[in-house]
């Protein structure tokens, strides 16, 4: 597996050769209600990640851990970056890959916080970057992908923290998941026009869970969602001209 972290400049060098692909997972770390721990978000991007990398032998980036969270800083544990230092972070990013000679760069992201400034930074990135590509890829909002849950475990209103990301983690790191700590409560995500802040975030989700109680998820399901992310990530690198 080609990570980058292990590798030398040597050996970086010698893959940008013959190929210009790269992985870059991204994350967050904050509450994930009562019975996960704070690093879902980073740690399922990250297992997402490495299953496409050793599926197609593209070179992966160390996770990037943080993201913008602010609206979950009512929590303890949740480190957040504001939306602007996210978007120069990854700017940064995309330019130090581009000088070396990295041109398609598929980011699998873990967080919906995060989406605003990878949006914004390959706007801005992509006016100075000649040949630079970057697809997004999120499981919550691919229809195949959460196609997986909603047939495994019937979920229709899942958001934070609930069925889907309960059962990934119960997959991919069941030492994080602490299921006796559920209360058996939902959390339905009504539609709003107010935007969801620290200010209220709390207060709407006391235990940060937002969606429905995730008490039935299981392993198997995360199994079968980890699986099929891979699958379609890995085809679109393939696929990637």
């Amino acid at each position: 597996m080609n990570l980058l972290a292990d590798l030398s400049w040597y050996d970086i060098q010698e893959y940008l050769t013959g190929e210009d692909r790269l992985i870059l997972p991204l994350g967050a770390v904050e509450e994930h209600g009562p019975h996960l721990g704070v690093g879902t978000d980073f740690i399922e991007a990250e297992a997402i990640a490495l299953g496409v990398g050793k599926a197609t032998d593209v070179m992966i980036a160390p996770t990037l851990n943080y993201g913008m969270s602010l609206s979950q800083m009512g929590f303890a544990g949740t480190i957040s970056l504001r939306p602007a230092t996210l978007t120069d972070v990854l700017e940064d990013i995309l330019h130090s890959l581009h000088q070396h000679g990295f041109r398609r760069i598929l980011i699998v992201n873990g967080h919906g916080g995060n989406t605003a400034s990878i949006a914004s930074a390959v706007q801005t990135a992509a006016m100075d970057l000649p040949g630079l590509q970057v697809k997004n890829f999120q499981w919550w909002t691919d229809e195949e992908a959460y196609r997986v849950i909603i047939e495994t475990l019937g979920e229709q209103t899942g958001s934070h923290a609930s069925l889907g990301e309960t059962a990934f983690m119960l997959a991919v790191r069941p030492q994080a998941v602490k299921m006796g700590r559920l209360t058996g409560r939902d959390a339905p995500v009504l539609p709003s026009r107010e935007l969801t802040t620290v200010q209220n975030f709390a207060k709407l989700y006391p235990d940060g869970i937002m969606g429905l109680n995730p008490a039935k998820a299981t392993k198997e399901a995360g199994e079968a969602l980890l699986k099929k992310c891979i699958e379609i990530c890995a085809k679109e690198l393939k696929q990637w001209q």
